[in-house]
């Protein structure tokens, strides 16, 4: 971190400012100099002549490394990070859209209010009216644990109250999901009765990005990794999506920790194992796309993730959603990530569980099929299934199947149900 004086801009006020947004782990030493450059002189009208010159390499090289390590070359990278340090200051409350535009090294308002609205779905203003819902939330502080192939996993525990262990899903980023107009209410909810345990997944997010090992068998690792780190005894587990089977396979590993367990969205087998015909092939080109078009300035591709995870989400929360996707992983670990995730398969597992499960899932989710939830619920013995009136992957705070939700995962929670 750095302290930068705000000034210089019409309108701009002397401040001090010190960044905190979530930096990438890379462990090229070129792209760490060149990263360095980037977060401390995000002010600067920074080139990437500058940037080879201090990182050492040349601008090739440079470009080369930081578009296999983290999806896009050098000078974009610094667009994205100044309106992320921008997005900071705003959420602060201490500074105007003018001041702030400055700060970050635009040369008008205008030209930020455009770069912003398309970073973020919403102009600066607005976006902090949402943001300011995410103060109510309480403090959180990012921790790191080291999973067993040395991976560097990112975690945070936030609340107080029995501990609710969240499984990493598709995707996270502990950061910038704190100032999420998509997870604020999750979040708050998930703090109000619980100490609530959060982490992001290998390849992804805060966490590791260059790990040696991308499978399903890791993934229950770094499960194991931070519940370890936490120093909890037993606790709730949630699960959603991609994180039901790694919460499954955990349970057989350590059934005495687990005291209840709650599905959502979740399925027993992958999607190159559930689907056939032109579903199949429609996910495969979805693949191509992604190693395509990820990390480029254009959200069409990203879009498309988006448009099916939450089709009724406002422009704000489609906007971060697609923003989400592009700095929370780079194309190749989303292209790696997809490929492991679609040969998931725990129906073997499932008779095998002996913790309490409720299984959740919305009736008209376009990622996951309702059938594969009734297949998850089916393989658990006594597993309790119940559909929720949904079209989203991720509830929004405003349909219906929110507040049913909560109730259900209250009660079961408490064990009244």
């Amino acid at each position: 971190m750095v302290e930068r004086v705000i000034s210089g801009g019409p309108g701009a006020a002397t401040a001090p400012f010190v960044p905190s947004a979530a930096r990438p782990a890379v462990n090229d030493p070129a792209v760490v100099r060149a990263l360095d450059v980037i977060h401390r002189r995000y002010r600067e009208p920074l080139r990437i002549e500058t940037l080879a010159r201090e990182a050492g390499v040349s601008r090739t090289v440079l470009g080369e490394r930081f578009v296999r390590l983290l999806g896009e070359p050098p000078m974009r990278y610094c667009g994205h990070w100044r309106l992320h340090v921008a997005a900071e200051m705003l959420a602060s409350g201490e500074h105007n859209a003018t001041a702030v535009a400055f700060a970050v090294g635009f040369q008008s308002e205008a030209a930020f209010n455009r770069a912003f609205k398309r970073a973020f779905g919403a102009p600066p203003l607005r976006w902090r009216e949402q943001s300011a819902l995410s103060a109510e939330l309480p403090s959180q502080k990012v921790r790191h644990c080291t999973a067993r192939d040395g991976t560097r996993l990112a975690w945070s525990a936030v609340g107080s109250g029995l501990p609710l262990v969240k499984t990493a899903n598709w995707l996270n980023h502990l950061e910038f999901d704190w100032q999420s107009p998509l997870w604020s209410h999750w979040l708050k909810e998930l703090t109000r009765e619980h100490c609530l345990i959060r982490y992001d997944e290998r390849g992804n997010g805060m966490s590791d990005w260059n790990t040696p090992d991308l499978s399903f068998e890791s993934f229950v690792d770094d499960l194991e990794t931070v519940v370890d780190a936490a120093g909890v005894d037993q606790f709730d587990l949630f699960a959603i999506s991609q994180g039901a089977p790694v919460a499954v396979a955990y349970s057989l590993r350590h059934p005495g920790r687990i005291r209840r367990m709650l599905l959502l969205g979740g399925y027993a087998r992958g999607w190159a194992r559930r689907l056939t015909g032109d579903d199949l092939a429609r996910r495969e080109a979805m693949l191509v796309l992604t190693r395509t078009g990820w990390g480029g300035d254009n959200p069409a591709y990203r879009q498309m993730f988006t448009s099916l995870y939450i089709p009724d989400g406002t422009p704000e929360q489609l906007g971060w959603y697609n923003e989400l996707q592009r700095i929370s992983t780079s194309p190749s670990n989303a292209e790696r990530l997809q490929r492991v995730l679609s040969t998931i398969d725990v129906t073997a597992m499932l008779p095998k569980v002996t913790v309490p499960t409720l299984v959740l899932h919305a009736r008209n989710d376009h990622v996951i099929s309702v059938s594969a939830g009734r297949e998850l619920a089916a393989g658990i013995p006594g597993a309790r299934f119940v559909e929720l009136d949904s079209q989203n992957h991720v509830l929004l705070e405003h349909e219906p199947a929110w507040p049913r939700f909560l109730s259900l995962a209250r009660d079961f929670f408490a064990g009244r149900e």
